[in-house]
């Protein structure tokens, strides 16, 4: 959300007014911006809640007793308080953005970098085979790279895609586009590039791939994830030169929908593969 906002500017017409597209997709924005940031830190409340219930016999009462040196004693528990402290920080950012924009894209941004910074610190990056300092490292331009071509893909489809009326918004569409196309690849290519490196060093052979739990994943995501890039290219392709007309904005509407679709999808194998040991720890 904080890079689609940063976008804004660069498209914007000198002569738009707050009526104009891009004016209501930065309002857009922002509202949009409010449900990360309120279910991220109840998402990590209810990882501590089933990590300290793993912990217990079933039937057995959650006290306060088992959970404190489970959430802050063992390697799991200090990075999950660290990834809930970067999730907290978002809120009260969003929530100056629509009254100081430019303070507001700075703090979210800086929130987005903390939660992409601390989310592998309670999985396989800290047993990763080249040193966790590196598996942090790889795991977190992975995540930024998924967020800067998906997320800000979802944040131009519901506050920009969907806030056009007709007139001149899909001419504005057709800026936007242009303007999302370059950084959609770049994000494309950080995911993918850290994502292969990960891949390698997690499996290690094709035997390992094709034998385990984890290869299946791997395999199953890369085959979604080839046909979230097929959506792109269609769109960057075919859609992108005939923007301005509102028969383009409605194609571009049903296509972009879709590849998040995809998009979701991916994310739902990428959850399972992130639970699966992996063969080479």
């Amino acid at each position: 959300m904080a890079l689609f906002a940063a976008l804004i500017p660069r498209w914007r017409g000198p002569d738009d007014d707050d009526q104009a597209l891009a004016a209501r997709a930065l309002a857009a924005t922002w509202r949009w911006a409010l449900v990360p940031a309120l279910l991220l830190p109840l998402a990590h409340l209810l990882r501590a809640y089933g990590q300290v219930r793993a912990f217990l016999e079933p039937g057995e009462p959650l006290q306060w007793e088992v959970a404190h040196p489970i959430l802050f004693a063992t390697a799991w528990g200090k990075g999950w308080l660290a990834q809930l402290a970067a999730s907290l920080v978002a809120l009260p950012a969003v929530l100056l953005a629509p009254r100081r924009p430019a303070v507001g894209v700075a703090l979210v941004g800086t929130a987005a970098l903390l939660v992409a910074g601390t989310s592998p610190l309670t999985g396989h990056a800290l047993e990763h085979p080249w040193g966790a300092g590196l598996g942090v490292g790889l795991h977190t331009l992975h995540l930024l790279g998924g967020g800067i071509w998906l997320g800000t893909l979802a944040a131009m489809f519901v506050a920009g895609i969907r806030q056009v009326r007709g007139g001149e918004d899909h001419a504005a569409l057709a800026r936007l586009v242009a303007v999302f196309s370059p950084l959609a690849l770049t994000g494309a290519g950080m995911a993918i590039g850290a994502g292969s490196l990960l891949g390698y060093a997690y499996v290690g052979s094709l035997p390992k791939l094709l034998a385990s739990q984890y290869g299946a994943a791997l395999v199953t995501k890369v085959v979604v994830l080839f046909g979230v890039m097929g959506f792109g290219a269609w769109n960057w392709q075919r859609l992108l030169p005939s923007l301005g007309t509102p028969d383009a904005t409605a194609a571009l509407r049903r296509s972009a929908g879709l590849e998040l679709g995809v998009a979701l999808l991916l994310v739902a194998v990428t959850a399972v593969l992130v639970a699966l040991p992996a063969p080479a720890l």
